[in-house]
């Protein structure tokens, strides 16, 4: 029976059930399954090609190419996609033009072109950002050798992008900034994305091409079996163990990799069921532990946190960026969702990895300092912050005792046998990791696995280039608002069309002063798997991260409008209200904030 049919009907009209149902077909039964039907066909593949461990950008970009090259691939997430640093970044796709002020030229040449081919096959999840950086007397950077190293960049990009503002006519573009000995500004380009969308976006066009995901899947052992080219995968679903093959194995963990690789690769990983006198068991541990020895980079894990506003209270058209007052580090003040954000910090992480960053009052004072010192007729204090978000970045490092802001922001791709381990890397570069893994594992696929490495390569090439999101049609029906239309189109792409055949019009009405629509919600609980209340408000939409309170007020209707689509009974929603209250609470709001035990239920 085709998954359409199993559709719930009665939360439909009769009068476009049917349009609604032919139009729900043609998302596809990978994306159409329940939690129990999806398990059930993870389960019954004798072999994967490839298995993901991670489901945050990195993880979703390679299962995103992978599946366009036509393998077996699935990705296992231990908690909710993009639940780490892929939904809580400074959400900028940049060339990183303080990397080019470091030296680090060739990251700055990837980062720029993987920059313009995102922009070009992305918009409008991802679009075009102006930012803007004051100029003061006797401050450093002066507008000359600011401008010089914007030359450079826009050079590296192949158009010039950027033009100096003398002070009367930059206030137009940044106004209210501070005007004391201001001589102007500089006007450059890069762009922003909404990055856990990106991440669902991915996943959802995966399981499209015939992929699989599953999120709060915990990959508890590896195991390398007797003939060389399988890796046993063992996992938790809940309380229920259970057991896959894969071909290859890639760690995409983000922050988290390093802990796999010694919680699993490295204590109970790549075991060899073969007696210890077979020579082939020895060599494979010889090279092992070979590989490891030669590794020269570690992770450490870097803080990033952030502040949001109401933009009424702090509007700004362009990204501001600002040479904080106490140490000149680049903190950045910028629109996105409606909202102004500031950040980002950049501190060692020494907390349990198991639970969600937060801002410490240290990182919120800083950053708090930051918007005063360049906005100082907005009067903003802590009374305007309406929420917070903090995430860790997996920034490699070679051991030295570096300044975190001075650490190189590339990425680095190990590979043991048959597992292959991605360690740091940038949003803005997640398709070419994703490349260079993929190449690794055809490599690995041709030799020991009796594939045709010629096909590989092919393959390889020909999903290479391909788009990296899916297109749309550029219209809507004439209905539905501009505005709405563009929501819309960056959060669905290809299932735009589909999104609006599957909704009531009454429900594109946007959620208080958010961008999200009441459809949106609806839309989630049906078809991105989302387990628990924080999926939807945090991560599948902004509405925790945006409105006061984490969307509080809004929790009644919230539960009206999806209980018909959630299996969940009444006890089931006042446990997730506790739960979200809580975990809002304890990393979404400002560092002193408290929830009675009255605000923590409904």
């Amino acid at each position: 029976m085709n998954r359409a049919d199993e559709v719930d009907e009665h939360v439909v009209h009769d009068s476009n059930a049917e349009k609604v149902k032919l139009a729900i077909a043609e998302l596809g039964d990978n994306i159409l399954m329940t939690r129990e039907q999806r398990i059930s066909e993870i389960s019954a593949l004798p072999c994967w090609d490839m298995v993901i461990i991670g489901g945050g950008i990195t993880g979703a970009g390679i299962l995103k190419l992978a599946c366009q090259m036509g393998l077996k691939v699935l990705l296992l997430e231990q908690k909710d996609f993009a639940w780490g640093s892929s939904s809580r970044s400074s959400k900028m796709v940049h060339g990183g033009l303080r990397y080019m002020a470091q030296g680090q030229l060739a990251l700055t040449r990837e980062s720029v072109s993987e920059r313009q081919r995102l922009l070009a096959q992305g918009e409008p999840l991802i679009s075009k950002q102006s930012f803007v950086m004051s100029h003061y007397k006797k401050v450093f950077p002066g507008p000359w050798t600011f401008n010089t190293l914007l030359s450079c960049y826009d050079f590296i990009a192949g158009a010039k992008q950027h033009k100096f503002w003398p002070k009367s006519s930059y206030l137009a573009l940044a106004p209210k900034v501070a005007e004391t000995n201001l001589l102007g500004g500089t006007q450059f380009f890069d762009a922003l994305t909404e990055d856990a969308r990106l991440v669902q976006r991915l996943l959802q066009e995966s399981l499209h091409l015939g992929g699989q995901a599953l999120n709060y899947a915990k990959v508890t052992q590896l195991e390398m079996g007797v003939e060389r080219n399988q890796i046993t995968v063992e996992l938790e679903d809940g309380e229920q163990a259970r057991t896959l093959n894969a071909n290859v194995v890639v760690n995409a963990c983000g922050a988290w990799s390093k802990l796999l690789k010694t919680d699993v690769l490295k204590s109970k990983a790549l075991k060899t069921n073969v007696s210890d006198t077979d020579e082939r068991s020895s060599e494979l541990r010889k090279n092992t532990a070979q590989q490891a020895k030669n590794t020269r980079f570690n992770m450490r894990p870097l803080r990033g946190s952030h502040l949001v506003i109401a933009n009424w209270r702090l509007p700004v058209a362009s990204v501001i960026s600002v040479q904080h007052p106490e140490d000149k580090r680049p903190v950045q003040i910028y629109p996105w969702q409606n909202v102004t954000i500031v950040g980002t910090t950049d501190v060692e992480h020494h907390e349990d990895m198991s639970f969600e960053a937060k801002i410490s009052q240290a990182e919120f004072d800083y950053l708090l300092a930051t918007v005063k010192q360049q906005f100082p007729a907005a009067n903003i204090t802590q009374d305007d912050i309406i929420s917070t978000f903090a995430g860790v970045r997996p920034v490699t490092t070679s051991g030295a005792s570096l300044d975190p802001s001075k650490e190189k922001r590339q990425h680095h791709i190990e590979q043991h046998q048959g597992v292959i381990t991605v360690t740091g890397g940038k949003l803005t570069t997640f398709r070419l990791i994703a490349e260079q893994v993929l190449n690794k594992a055809c490599q690995h696929l041709a030799i020991n696995n009796n594939r045709q490495k010629v096909m590989l390569t092919k393959a390889l090439k020909a999903a290479g280039q391909q788009p990296i999101l899916s297109q749309f049609p550029s219209t809507l029906p004439s209905s539905v608002p501009s505005y709405v239309q563009q929501q819309i189109q960056a959060c669905y792409g290809e299932f735009s069309q589909v999104f609006v055949n599957a909704s009531e019009e009454a429900d594109f009405s946007p959620i208080r002063y958010s961008r999200h629509l009441w459809a949106e919600l609806i839309w989630s609980v049906r078809f991105e798997q989302v387990q628990h209340l924080d999926d939807l408000l945090l991560r599948r939409t902004r509405l925790g991260n945006v409105l006061p309170e984490g969307a509080r007020e809004l929790l009644p209707r919230i539960k009206t409008i999806c209980s018909p689509h959630l299996s969940w009974n009444e006890a089931k929603w006042q446990a997730e209200i506790t739960r979200y209250l809580s975990l809002w609470q304890q990393s979404y709001s400002l560092p002193a904030y408290e929830i009675t035990a009255e605000q923590g239920s409904l």
